[in-house]
């Protein structure tokens, strides 16, 4: 079974490149959203395994947006990692998943391997 997952990104080039890898691997299934103040919607609708959710984005900062997500029955329980161009990857701490309020981040740019690495441990704590 693959992992769906939904990224929530406003960079339209970004969310191509992330799609297209992801997918390519055989192992996720991805739908995009770039308009943030439609993402919940979407996320209820889908019922994504694992959301990818930007920080900085107009109209509504990922942070919001997550505490938007748990606010709901059908997105509470869906594992969100932000992604983040606020910490570069040498600025994040070594070994181990990062965290921001309490949601694994990966900074950008984004190494695939490692996104991919992040979402199947993401997943793997989801409730069922």
């Amino acid at each position: 079974m693959k992992t769906d997952v939904l990224v929530v990104d406003d960079e339209q080039d970004f969310t191509f490149f992330v799609k297209k890898n992801l997918e390519a691997s055989g192992r996720f299934e991805v739908s995009v959203c770039t308009d943030a103040t439609k993402a919940v919607e979407r996320a209820r609708q889908l019922r994504p395994h694992v959301i990818l959710l930007d920080i900085m984005m107009p109209g509504i900062a990922g942070e919001e947006l997550a505490v938007q997500l748990q606010a709901h029955q059908e997105t509470k329980h869906v594992p969100v990692v932000f992604l983040t161009a606020l910490v570069r990857e040498d600025e994040a701490p070594t070994g181990g998943s990062h965290e921001i309020g309490g949601h694994t981040f990966v900074a950008k740019p984004v190494k695939i391997q490692e996104l991919m690495r992040v979402l199947d441990e993401a997943t793997s704590k989801r409730p069922s």
